[in-house]
């Protein structure tokens, strides 16, 4: 029987996975479309992992581990692949891969997530990397993670500092910013003509952002919104006493994205907007109902890597991807508190 062959992205801009397809010895797509693809894998087949349309990054062949070659996270129990930085990613099949020192360079290859490889170069391509590169090996997938409630979110914040007064602002604007989020979420599938591009960082900023730091006690005279800065222009600072001109005690600074766009090259165009405010002490990337923060090290630098992890349509107690190493939605509030960062 010959063997089939598909090619599969790893993401886009913003939203790579590529590195975790590797780490976790997978391959996974969300949206109806290409979960519907990903059901006509059989194990055996051929997966080319591509970045663009003109670079094979890796070649591996579907495997079984533990009575199963693929599945669906929803039935699966596999919730870290529902929660990529807020993108479902449920449907999986397991894959031993095999990467190249550099990646290969071809054409031909198409846009779409994952479907069928027909050109024989690329077929070429996947069968010598099969044979030339050892498998990589891979790793445990991440450990589970539990769900927090509003009400521990509340009692947490409490004690941080929170006016137990603003505990029903706070909920009531968790409510909306979660409605208004899940009616942007749905609209490629259920509103035609709008898609998730038109929601554009201005909304997001507006109508998501701003209103979570007002209920979590900022006042609007402590907010600057397209702050200009040597680099730029941030799009959300927030000053530890009211704005005065020249006032130079920056605490935080949001790096807002739009609602389609990942957040995993959001932080280095925030780090640059640090280096003009040596009291900023917490940086933040966000497209409205996902944040990540990176906190200012003893060494007076960032830190590159994320500290915690917030989805506010699913809040968790630690980072699904990676939750021995980055904490959940409480530390991420934590860090969004005025009164933590005077």
């Amino acid at each position: 029987m010959s063997k089939t062959y598909w090619q599969v992205a790893a993401g886009s801009i913003g939203r790579n996975y590529g590195d975790l397809f590797l780490k976790f010895g997978m391959a996974f797509v969300g949206g109806k479309k290409q979960i519907e693809t990903m059901k006509q894998v059989s194990a055996g087949d051929i997966i080319l992992l591509k970045r663009g349309v003109s670079k094979v990054v890796a070649a591996g062949e579907v495997v079984e581990r533990d009575g199963r070659y693929k599945g669906n996270a929803e039935k699966d129990d596999k919730h870290w692949l529902r929660d990529f930085d807020g993108w479902d990613l449920s449907a999986y099949c397991y894959v031993d891969w095999h990467v190249p020192k550099e990646p290969s360079e071809t054409n031909g290859l198409t846009r779409a997530t994952i479907q069928r490889v027909h050109q024989n170069k690329h077929k070429e391509i996947a069968d010598f990397l099969l044979v030339d590169r050892p498998v990589r090996p891979y790793k445990p997938e991440p450990s589970p993670t539990s769900p927090i409630s509003d009400e521990a979110i509340l009692k947490f914040l409490i004690h941080e500092g929170l006016r137990p007064s603003a505990a029903d602002e706070l909920t009531s604007t968790l409510r909306r910013i979660r409605l208004l989020a899940d009616y942007y979420f749905n609209l490629p599938t259920k509103e035609k003509g709008i898609r998730w591009e038109d929601i554009r960082e201005h909304e997001v900023v507006a109508f998501l952002i701003i209103p979570l730091l007002l209920a979590l006690g900022w006042a609007e005279q402590q907010i600057k919104i397209e702050f200009p800065c040597s680099k730029g222009r941030i799009d959300i600072a927030c000053f530890a006493r009211v704005f005065r001109k020249k006032n130079d005690e920056c605490v935080l600074i949001i790096e807002a994205k739009d609602f389609a766009s990942g957040l995993d090259y959001a932080p280095a165009q925030a780090l640059r907007y640090a280096q003009d405010f040596p009291s900023c002490q917490v940086i933040v990337v966000s497209n409205g109902y996902c944040y990540k923060t990176y906190v200012r090290c003893e060494d007076n630098a960032f830190s590159l890597n994320p500290s915690a992890y917030l989805n506010l349509r699913n809040p968790q107690n630690k980072y699904p991807l990676d939750p021995d190493n980055v904490g959940g939605a409480l530390q991420v509030l934590k860090r969004l508190l005025p009164m933590t960062l005077k």
